[in-house]
């Protein structure tokens, strides 16, 4: 094992993997994050390469901690996913039943065995949350039903999916390359030792080790300043471990809190949002340049503080996406159902605002606010669809000015961004025209418009019917049939009002099923008459036609109501 600061050579990534023997990758280092398509693009430049007689195709640079087994600090992706490319020309081999070559396969890159063991152990190990999915799907055998079980168990963003998603790709990638360059068992077969070869040979990176992790922080900075496109995220962690001196480990632990809080979302978003939270508005390309002014000078122990509050603001940044999390737990309903609503309506440049007043605030002061912050949100950004620019800067300067404890109560912080919401002129005027085709969307504005419509008619808010049992209902269907082709033809780009809100409405389930694409008289007189809805009843009681004229006459109505809904302080 090298003691010196470094060591890097330029190889072959298979050659890496059957010398260097076996990897890891840190439990506090990030999941798997490739995507099905960056998987495919690396094989399709592997085999484009490959037919284009390129002596060398160059993968970039992999660093590695100078231990047993070698730590992963940069590389992981196109380590695994090599990795999995082997498995998979593995698994062609088994299939047609070359079975010593297949265990060589398995041998020289994936699993290695040592005298007394049954089991293969593998020679890359990913980190806890993948560790155990790669060992079952990827270096011990594993169908592709077993491994699309699996894939379907696990949720869209997580890091088990994609490796799951990888390896099947990887499968079939390779059957197909197979296929294509060999015109029998023998010529496929030899097709694949060809690319297992030029994997081993010709795909080459520069392999660096360094002494310790703390050695990897200074050479990420020098290479990120000379323009490698590192993540914020990893140029931010190596900084901190390298500054964490004598409290290094604990530093890695709370850094896996963190990343483990933040689970699949991006960790780059968060650390934007959290620099934003405590600074100011900061563009992402200069984020760890701020970040090295600021925290250059950090003692070990003012190191290990500042990774504290990563984690807790990590567990209240992931708890955006959820009402039902335990941070939300101490508050009010009234309280998690705005942040509900945010998290539909769309709460990313909020989200500084949030993280700050959490921090700053009294619970009835914190909550006050983000009712406020619902308001400004659909009103700027959902109705008005103004610039998101501006709304960014807006929530930046309040979230700096309640951190710096200029604004010190909700009211405060309302006047820092006011200015740019639009008032209820203008509001009710972006309203008239608004369009919505997120059905989610849709159904809460239009519930929120059905409770202010029973108000002013009873003078009370009758509860709705739970929201999983209402329908959204197009007047003029997405999809209009024969019935509607006269409407149509008097005028074509009728069609263009599919999804304004004039046009929309609330049915129950049963309802909205009958309703389908009848002409518009049989739906008013059976299906939105005898509606329990009032914004649904009124439709036949104002409008015997429905045309353009009458979706906007509708509009002009609901526009009426909203000012008093999503009202201003």
């Amino acid at each position: 094992m090298s003691t010196s600061f470094m060591n890097a050579e330029t190889q072959g990534i298979g050659l890496l993997i059957e010398q260097e023997r076996e990897f890891a990758v840190p439990d506090h280092q990030r999941d798997f994050a490739w995507s099905a398509d960056e998987v495919a693009q690396l094989l399709t430049d592997i085999e484009r390469a490959i037919e284009d007689g390129e002596e060398d195709y160059f993968l970039g640079l992999i660093v590695l901690e100078a231990s047993k087994p070698l730590n992963i600090l940069d590389g992981q992706q196109r380590l695994a996913t090599t990795t999995m490319i082997y498995a998979g020309i593995r698994e062609w081999l088994h299939a047609a039943g070359l079975e010593s070559d297949a265990q060589q396969a398995q041998g020289t890159y994936i699993g290695l065995q040592s005298f007394g063991e049954t089991d293969d152990r593998p020679r890359l190990t990913l980190n806890i949350n993948d560790r155990a999915f790669f060992q079952d799907l990827v270096v011990e055998r594993a169908d592709d039903a077993t491994i699309t079980q699996h894939r379907d168990k696990e949720g869209r963003n997580s890091s088990r999916r994609k490796v799951a998603e990888a390896a099947l790709i990887c499968r079939s990638r390779v059957a197909e390359y197979a296929e294509k360059h060999g015109k029998d068992t023998p010529g496929r077969a030899e097709a694949l030792y060809e690319l297992a070869e030029y994997m081993r040979e010709n795909v080459k990176v520069v392999a660096m080790q360094v002494s310790s992790e703390s050695n990897a922080y200074t050479i990420f900075e020098s290479l990120n300043d000379r323009g490698l496109d590192l993540s914020v995220l990893d140029l931010v962690k190596n900084h901190l471990f390298g500054r964490a001196g004598d409290k290094l480990d604990a530093v890695k632990h709370n850094w896996a809190q963190m990343t483990a809080h933040l689970g699949d979302r991006s960790a780059d978003d968060f650390l934007k949002v959290f620099w934003t939270s405590r600074y100011g508005r900061i563009q992402r390309g200069k984020l760890f340049q701020e970040w090295r002014k600021r925290f250059d000078g950090l003692t070990p122990a003012k190191v290990l503080n500042l990774t504290g509050e990563l984690i807790t603001s990590a567990d209240r940044f992931a708890a955006l996406d959820s009402s039902e999390d335990d941070v939300w737990s101490q508050y009010s309903p009234e309280l998690r159902a705005a942040i509900a609503d945010l998290s539909l309506l769309g709460n990313r440049q909020m989200r500084p605002i949030i993280l700050a007043a959490i921090e700053q605030f009294s619970s009835a002061q914190f909550e006050k606010l983000v009712q406020r912050l619902v308001v400004a949100t659909f009103r700027y950004q959902n109705v008005g669809k103004l610039r998101t620019g501006a709304l960014e800067t807006s929530a930046a300067k309040t979230a700096k000015a309640i951190a710096d404890k200029k604004a010190r109560t909700g009211a405060d912080a309302w006047k820092e961004m006011k200015s740019i919401v639009p008032n209820d002129e203008d509001f009710k005027l972006a309203f008239a025209r608004y369009s919505e085709s997120t059905a989610k969307v849709a159904k809460y504005v239009l519930s929120a418009l059905e409770l202010e419509a029973r108000r002013r008619d009873t003078g009370n808010f009758a509860e709705l019917e739970p929201s999983p049992q209402l329908t959204l209902e197009h007047v003029l269907p997405q999809n209009p049939g024969e019935s509607w082709n006269a409407v149509l033809a008097m005028d074509p780009e009728l069609i263009d009002y599919t999804e304004r809100l004039g046009n929309l409405t609330l049915l129950t389930k049963g309802s909205n099923k009958t309703a389908g694409n009848q002409p518009y008289a049989d739906k008013a007189s059976a299906i939105y008459k005898k509606s329990s809805l009032l914004i649904t009843s009124e439709i036949p009681a104002h409008y015997s036609d429905w045309d353009r004229k009458s979706i906007r006459a509708r509009q002009d109505w609901l526009a009426s109501l909203a000012p008093s809904i999503w009202s201003l302080p």
